[in-house]
């Protein structure tokens, strides 16, 4: 019986395919009309299933500790992937959520962004007013230092600003200033 076990440990030695063995068996099986043959054969696959289950025992013995750690391993690896999948999905749904809140307050964003440009503008309108509040200062202060250049300056500002004025905003007139200056 031995020698039969060993046939087919050869048998899928040599072909590398345990795919080969199973057709010898097939065709063995196929070919033999004897029910004597048939169980012979029978008790050698047994006999063969019984070598390499002790032999796989043997070696699962041999290399328990190899084994313990390949299967840690795998099982650390495992959870560690698991885990990387369950942040991706998280990050993916948190992305898509984002998207749609952004989404939504698409057009609130758009109408603060109109806001401050309106409030950057009229900063900038309150500022040219300030300044030219401070022109009748400065014009005197330029003709008490006979700085006629200067003076001369502003009020060309002064009159350009005069000209653009939105209505209802009064600031002294250039008119004003130069009445100022005569006297």
């Amino acid at each position: 019986m031995a020698a039969e076990t060993g046939r087919y440990r050869t048998a899928v030695s040599k072909n590398k395919d345990p795919s080969g063995l199973l057709i010898s068996v097939i065709r063995t099986l196929s070919s033999s009309d004897d029910v004597q043959d048939r169980e012979t054969e029978k008790g050698r696959l047994e006999e063969a299933f019984e070598t390499c289950d002790r032999d796989l025992d043997e070696q699962i013995v041999q290399h328990y500790a190899e084994l313990t750690t390949a299967i840690r391993t795998y099982q650390s690896i495992t959870e560690r992937i698991t885990s990387s999948r369950n942040k991706i999905k998280q990050v993916k749904e948190n992305l898509l959520s984002c998207k749609m809140l952004l989404h939504c307050k698409r057009d609130e964003l758009r109408k603060l962004w109109i806001e401050g440009i309106e409030h950057k503008h009229v900063l900038q309108l309150l500022d040219e007013i300030e300044s030219i509040k401070q022109v009748p200062q400065r014009l005197e202060a330029y003709m008490a230092s006979k700085h006629y250049l200067h003076a001369t300056d502003m009020l060309a500002i002064q009159r350009r600003y005069r000209a653009s004025e939105t209505p209802g905003v009064h600031i002294c007139s250039a008119g004003e200033l130069e009445d100022g200056i005569e006297d």
